[in-house]
């Protein structure tokens, strides 16, 4: 039996009259949300209709039946199944039954619990009062335009007239979700309540507004901007989003349009605008790609939370972090910021107070920053470590020095024999074989890699490499701490460089060919940001630092073979000390407060590496982008054949989280499917018969072809 004819079986829209003359509606679908299918404003439609034909309904109470969730928001997997008309009937059958509703004779009052999104919250605006529980899981929000929608029942047209229009604006375009006491500041909701008391309030405001001859006319929301400065505010606004959004995503453009179009030329034009942009948005491949990177990040973190869950022993609670440096220092920071105890030991004296100072400013910064957030965890505490013996009670060792294989074991050594047996150790490792570790240290502790990304608080993705002598039970506990630290933690075959710095090898390699070519340096890194990165490969690897991507370039040398051979411009960039934007002097110069300030002389100096004054042309920019780009699903392929992940959808969830790749385009084998196949390989094929390495399509790519196939038609993730 399909979920659809379960519903349509199925009271989602539960009604009860009581003798106090109030409606009471209460959402209940069978699934563990609230979500508002067509089945459910169906039912909504008939409850309201009974309601209006009983003439002593004095007036409506609606409010949800589940534990913590009021309503999520639409059915995205329905709206995904539609076209664009049936995508645009849905959104003007939900305002005009939300129009409906606010136009009631008798008041209506929303009382929230839980997850209160999207569509959830555009019903609730039709309300004449809205009221929450101040509980942590009380979320109030739009979230529309970060899937590449916007809201299509109306949202963009009541929440500008309930509260300030720059409020509203900044709620709907940013995408904003927040907690219910915020929810009031904004007048969001009216009134906040303990759960306990949610629906006994609700029905004594109801009953107070309906014994009020003229309720709809007492004063509520906020006042309009006057005419001049609304409109100087919505050329603003559409000059900042023009910034934001570099063409590349147009909800929030458009939501901007309806919202404008609502105010200037009524609430009707503005409905009929903002249906007609909900049902084109919603067809478009921005929104496709958005909604299916939101439902694959999902489906990982609810993987790697059931894993969590799968074994009720002692969770982790202190970590020990052995490594003075960025990464050490970050890992640290963070982990104390989440609640975790944390033991710190530099691998060098001279900057064990550097590396406590610096995790101590970190973590007050923190704790300042979240005084007023009551749902923030309560920080843990800090210890120096004065030596190797200070870990000795650790749950979890997370030892980050240098990326050297005989500095790891030389650390390593000396502090595993005085762990506790239950402990469990992780080596922050981008390029190094977590069982060749293992092995050379004779580990019997449980031990895994973990690679973090720079910046550790910004950076959600973390790859996780268990060692061949890792227990279920210890992974369960990993998969905690790292889902605690708010993370995806994503499972990675222990090989070369693991998945994101194979693929980023690729990316920094394939421009650096390009300018051993010949070709300006500047119009590289161009053509990768108009593509949609955030930075292109010069920007990443003087964040990544040119030391760390060098490792990582020789590893895959030295492993994989000629395909990955270092073109000769990086031997040079190396020779002439530039380090990265942490030493001020990378391929860019950095000022102190670490703007860019223009790429090094030296590159056109001493390297003799062309920089063009001009900017690339349009159709120069694409074909660089592609050029950069390509030979990376070429690789992408040969992990998949590789196993080191099995599914093109953690390729894609990893570009995206791990190194930045556009989101709006859904990630590296999204990419790759829109393009097809054949015309992947047939540029590649191109790319590799210039100068450089001898380079072959993967098999992987060929056999895709010959079968007719893409990355997301071969069965492993056509869900």
């Amino acid at each position: 039996m399909t979920q659809a004819s379960v519903e349509t079986e199925r009271k989602l829209v539960l009604l009860e009259k009581r003798p106090n003359g109030l409606a009471i509606i209460r959402f209940d679908s069978s699934q563990k949300e609230n979500w508002l299918s067509t089945e459910v404003l169906r039912q909504l439609e008939a409850a309201i209709d009974q309601i209006e034909s009983t003439p002593d309904i004095k007036g409506i109470v609606m409010l949800s039946a589940k534990e913590s969730n009021f309503v999520s928001g639409a059915d995205l997997h329905e709206v995904l199944k539609m076209n664009v008309e049936e995508a645009h009937e849905l959104s003007r059958r939900g305002q005009d039954l939300l129009t409906r509703i606010a136009g009631l004779s008798t008041p209506t009052i929303f009382a929230i619990h839980g997850t209160c999104l999207g569509g959830g919250l555009e019903l609730a605006l039709s309300g004449a009062r809205r009221i929450a529980t101040d509980a942590p899981e009380t979320v109030i929000g739009l979230p529309e335009v970060k899937l590449g929608l916007l809201p299509g029942l109306g949202g963009t047209q009541r929440l500008p007239r309930l509260i300030d229009l720059k409020a509203a604006c900044e709620f709907i375009l940013f995408a904003q979700t927040v907690h219910a006491r915020k929810a009031l500041e904004l007048g969001i909701v009216d009134e906040l309540v303990e759960k306990d008391n949610l629906l006994s309030r609700a029905e004594s405001i109801c009953l107070e507004l309906a014994a009020a001859p003229d309720w709809k006319s007492l004063p509520h929301g906020a006042a309009a901007y006057a005419p001049e400065k609304q409109e100087k505010y919505f050329k603003m606004m559409e000059r900042t989003l023009r910034i934001k959004t570099k063409g590349h995503y147009p909800a929030p453009v458009k939501a901007l349009e309806s919202i404008k179009t609502g105010l200037t030329e009524g609430m009707q034009k503005g409905h009929e605008f903002e249906a007609r942009a909900f049902a084109e948005l919603s067809y478009s491949e921005t929104a496709r790609n958005l909604i299916f990177l939101f439902f694959t990040t999902e489906f990982y973190k609810m993987s790697a939370a059931a894993k969590a869950g799968k074994h009720g022993s002692q969770p982790i609670q202190t970590v020990g972090i052995i490594g003075g440096g960025i990464m050490g220092t970050n890992i640290a920071s963070w982990a104390a910021i989440r609640g975790y105890d944390v033991v710190i030991k530099s691998a060098s004296e001279a900057r064990q107070d550097i590396m406590t100072e610096t995790v101590t400013h970190n973590v007050s910064r923190a704790e300042k920053a979240n005084a007023e957030n009551e749902e923030a965890p309560p920080v843990g505490t800090i210890k120096s470590a004065k030596s190797f013996e200070d870990l000795a009670e650790v749950d979890l060792l997370v030892e980050a020095c240098a990326e050297v294989f005989d500095t790891k074991i030389e650390v390593l050594s000396k502090v595993l024999p005085l762990l506790k047996p239950d402990a469990i150790v992780a080596t922050n490792t981008s390029s190094l074989s977590v069982n060749k570790l293992v092995e050379e240290l004779d580990a019997k502790h449980d031990f895994f890699g973990i690679h973090f990304f720079h910046p550790v608080d910004r950076m959600p993705l973390v790859e996780v490499i268990p060692a061949k002598n890792a227990g279920k039970e210890s992974q369960s506990k990993v998969l905690a701490f790292l889902s605690a630290l708010d993370k995806l933690p994503l499972p990675v075959k222990d090989s070369t460089c693991f998945l994101v710095n194979r693929l980023l090898c690729c990316y920094i390699n394939e421009a650096a060919r390009l300018v051993d070519l010949g070709t300006a340096i500047n119009w590289i890194d161009d053509a990768a940001i108009d593509f949609g990165m955030p930075l292109g490969p010069w920007g990443v690897t003087d964040e990544v630092g040119m030391d760390v991507a060098l490792l990582v370039a020789d590893s895959l040398q030295d492993n994989i073979g000629e395909r990955f051979t270092k073109p000769a411009c990086l031997k040079g960039v190396k020779d002439i000390g530039i380090i990265g934007k942490r030493h001020g002097k990378g391929l860019y110069n950095w000022d102190e407060s670490g703007k860019n300030i223009g790429l090094d002389p030296d590159l056109t100096n001493v390297l003799k590496l062309n920089v063009s004054s001009q900017k690339a042309p349009e159709e120069e920019c694409k074909k660089l982008a592609q050029h950069i780009l390509l030979p990376m699903i070429d690789e992408a392929a040969r992990c998949l054949d590789e196993k080191v992940v099995r599914r093109p959808r953690e390729v894609d969830v990893a570009t995206v989280l791990g190194m930045g790749f556009p989101p709006f385009r859904g990630g590296l084998l999204r990419y790759a499917d829109s393009l097809g196949i054949p015309y992947v390989i047939e540029k590649l094929e191109e790319i590799y018969k210039e100068p450089g390495p001898h380079r072959e399509v993967s098999p992987y790519l060929k056999q895709m072809a010959a079968t007719g196939r893409s990355f997301y038609s071969s069965g492993k993730d056509a869900d």
